[in-house]
């Protein structure tokens, strides 16, 4: 079987040293084994793990979150929260990014009917995008 040292893992996962020494750390990927000069040594098994680890965190779980699944004795009612919290919270993420982005196209929209600009503009453009959005709920209603 073959065995892998930190720095073999990270290569193999494209991640640092420093981050494979962050796992260990943390207790969610231990080595197997050490070698007789201290070094760690990971196994196929933890290769795997690391791949996983690797994998939910592409997905924007936490480290506490995967510690928590690794630890638990049903994880699939765990993978399933888990899922289920980052999916609400990259939703909101994108819902104030998309507020964001209307925002700044709405501003570049009024620059580009300005004849002149300075930094007061801003300002005032402010102010009839707010006048904008109101009279649009108004109407709405």
């Amino acid at each position: 079987m073959s065995k892998y040292t930190t720095g073999e893992i990270a290569k193999l996962t494209d991640v640092s040293v420093r981050t494979v020494q962050y796992y260990d750390d943390r207790g969610i990927l231990t080595p197997s084994e050490l070698s007789e000069g201290g070094r760690r040594l990971y196994s196929e098994d933890d290769l795997k793990r690391m791949h996983i680890i690797c994998f939910l965190r592409k997905a924007g779980l936490s480290i506490n979150g995967i510690s928590t699944l690794f630890t638990e004795k049903n994880p699939e009612q765990v993978i399933g929260i888990l899922l289920e919290q980052q999916e609400k919270a990259i939703r909101e993420e994108l819902s104030v990014r998309e507020r964001q982005l209307a925002l700044v196209e709405g501003i570049k929209r009024e620059l580009g009917e300005l004849e002149s600009f300075s930094v007061e503009s801003i300002g005032d453009i402010a102010q009839i995008m707010e006048n904008k959005n109101k009279l649009r709920k108004m109407r709405w209603t």
